[in-house]
């Protein structure tokens, strides 16, 4: 594929002059998908492969295309093809990964091999680091989702948009308390209103040093995060408040943040089956009823 960037006009106008390169009908189509134009995305990607049946790079992209689209059946079937041509495709098989992750539990371990495989043959790729950290997250693999999440950090910092906090998560899950703190007071330093840190350091000190000793942080976090409710945001911080509401023993009141939390992100559930803020309801019937693992 060539690495040329141009726009759509300057695509579409050298296609006219070489209507059946492969390549530029592929490069559209990769244009058109990350601009959310799904089905001329489709129609060029399909226009190439019919030139070129061989392609696996379109394939590949194709099948990203239909990920982004929420079919991921679709996805599966041209990302094999795809490999089916080039079997160390390594950008095919880390987002085949993907793919298999956003398609529930059931699936978590072949998104796991597929991220293997892809650092197999190439140990340096921080976004298939980074994804196969999610996975081991999902897995409750709490120890070697961290030190995949440092790895993936260490070649590209800007890779996760919270990287304090979510290591600072990873932390406590790994019973780490005191470490999770430091780790959310540095986004703090970037950032005094940041509710994730703050909420975070609520959850951890409460955890770690009980109730009582933790008030402070818990008000702190409580204030903030009602400040943001009529912000784009606000799923999660419904959520982030059920969780404070937990910690005070209010489930009744938690619950009812959570319900519409989810209707708003559903990366609430992921959240909630792991954030240990919601400890004491793992097994409550509502609850359960909520965060169905899929």
């Amino acid at each position: 594929m060539t690495n040329t960037k141009l726009s759509i006009t300057q695509l579409q106008q050298a296609i006219i002059a070489q209507p059946n390169n492969h390549q530029l009908l592929a490069q559209l189509g990769e244009l058109y998908s990350a601009q959310q134009q799904y089905e001329l995305a489709h129609h060029y990607f399909n226009e190439a492969i019919q030139r070129q049946p061989n392609y696996y790079w379109a394939m590949a992209h194709q099948g990203e295309t239909y990920r982004l689209q929420g079919n991921y059946a679709a996805a599966l079937t041209h990302f094999n093809q795809s490999l089916t041509l080039k079997a160390n495709y390594v950008w095919a098989i880390a987002h085949r990964g993907m793919t298999y992750r956003l398609m529930g539990k059931a699936y978590y371990t072949l998104a796991l091999t597929d991220f293997n495989q892809a650092l197999q043959l190439k140990p340096d790729y921080a976004w298939a680091i980074a994804y196969r950290c999610r996975i081991y997250d999902l897995l409750r693999c709490y120890q070697e989702a961290l030190i995949d999440f440092d790895k993936a950090i260490a070649l590209d910092p800007n890779l996760f948009d919270n990287k304090h906090s979510e290591r600072g998560m990873l932390l406590s899950y790994c019973g780490r308390y005191e470490e999770a703190i430091t780790a959310c007071q540095q986004a703090l330093q970037e950032n005094p209103c940041d509710h994730f840190a703050l909420y975070n350091i609520a959850v951890f000190k409460m955890r770690w040093q009980g109730l009582s000793r933790a008030q402070t942080e818990i008000e702190t976090a409580r204030a903030t995060l009602q400040a943001a409710l009529d912000t784009p945001d606000r799923g999660i911080v419904l959520y982030r408040l059920g969780g404070l509401a937990v910690l005070a023993g209010h489930t009744e009141l938690a619950l009812q943040f959570l319900q519409p939390a989810i209707l708003l992100d559903q990366t609430a559930i992921d959240f909630a089956l792991h954030d240990i803020a919601w400890l004491e309801l793992r097994d409550h019937p509502q609850f359960q009823s909520l965060v169905v693992e899929k």
